[in-house]
């Protein structure tokens, strides 16, 4: 049984810090990480090999599963790609489902991605603010049930946090979702309490 839950925004996304980024880009909506996102991804991964982490499931935009791939390298723990921790498809900010990079490929660039898992649940476009966090949250609640492992990582976007938390402990009070910020929440019961939300004491220099 899942007893422990972490989840985990992925670092700095490489159009934030690219005024021209819709000109070149292969695919504008499915940014990598800077430099930078990927220091945050391995300052996490290193607080995190100080638990033990059984699972992770990662969003796979590009951004989450590198985030995901670095905490993977530091815990040996593999990475299993679950659309439906994926970003909040919000209309006004893409026009289609966003284009992503095939998962042949990011497995290629990611390691310890598990080739023959099986997504849980596929999101559809377009989802309002509300119906993105009752997917995640539902997402969340099947990966719980499926997974093996007494702790598991969950990787994705802001939005994913808020799903995560609301899903499990049925609120979203107490939620922060900075980048490459860690939230853990715990089982109580047959209920989730949220431990904590938002730390960042593994990016400080």
């Amino acid at each position: 049984m899942t007893t422990v839950v972490w989840a985990l925004r992925h670092g700095q996304r490489q159009d934030s810090v690219d005024p021209d980024w819709d000109d070149h880009a292969d695919r504008i909506h499915d940014p990598g990480l800077t430099d930078h996102g990927h220091w945050q991804a391995t300052q996490a991964g290193d607080r995190l090999s100080e638990v033990t982490i059984g699972e992770i499931y990662a969003s796979p935009f590009l951004r989450a599963a590198q985030t995901a791939g670095h905490v993977a390298a530091a815990t040996q723990a593999s990475v299993r790609l679950e659309p439906g921790l994926g970003e909040h498809l919000n209309p006004e900010w893409f026009d289609s489902f966003p284009e992503r990079l095939p998962e042949d490929d990011l497995a290629e660039r990611v390691p310890r991605i598990e080739s023959n898992y099986r997504p849980l649940l596929e999101p559809t476009f377009p989802e309002d603010h509300e119906e993105a966090q009752r997917r995640i949250g539902e997402a969340t609640r099947r990966i719980v049930d499926d997974a093996s492992a007494e702790c598991v990582l969950l990787v994705g976007h802001g939005a994913t946090i808020g799903g995560v938390v609301a899903g499990l402990a049925g609120v979203t009070d107490g939620v922060d979702a900075p980048l490459a910020g860690l939230t853990k929440l715990v089982r109580d019961g047959e209920s989730w309490e949220l431990a904590f939300s938002g730390e960042t004491a593994h990016l400080e220099e």
